[in-house]
């Protein structure tokens, strides 16, 4: 047996209908720390550690929403902190490679405008990620 799409819908609770999770793997204007600084509300350090290619840890996602955030935070704080816990639970739960301890900023134009979250079909796009990894994984020489 396999897993199939309803399982998805089912186990998940994700949404199988809407649009499909297809976007760039590039920054066309700007760069992946400025991409971060503005919907992530954070700097990344220059340790070429944090982010590798496009993949961010997913620990640095979790040490911005350690904190609680203040009583007077801003809209634009509480979106940030919300992308922030959205996409450490994407690439911790739903969207994990071999690593296990980073995730995909592709998924930052997915979470841009928070209200759009639920017009995509989640549950399609796991399904094809976990499918396409575990076909990486059985590679001859993938560790």
């Amino acid at each position: 047996m396999s897993i199939t799409l309803q399982d998805e819908e089912v186990i998940f609770g994700l949404p199988i209908d809407g649009e499909v999770l297809v976007g760039l793997t590039v920054v066309v204007d700007g760069d992946w720390s400025q991409l971060c600084r503005d919907l992530l509300g954070f700097t990344l350090p220059n340790d070429n550690k944090t982010l590798v290619g496009q993949r961010i840890l997913i620990s640095r996602l979790v040490e911005a929403i350690a904190a609680p955030l203040p009583h007077d935070a801003t809209k634009m704080q509480i979106h940030q902190y919300a992308r922030c816990y959205i996409l450490a639970l994407v690439g911790d739960k739903l969207f994990m490679d071999k690593s296990r301890d980073r995730v995909h900023l592709t998924f930052l134009d997915f979470i841009r405008n928070l209200r759009d979250l639920p017009q995509y079909s989640w549950g399609s796009g796991c399904l094809a990620w976990l499918y396409r990894e575990l076909c990486r994984a059985s590679e001859k020489g993938a560790s």
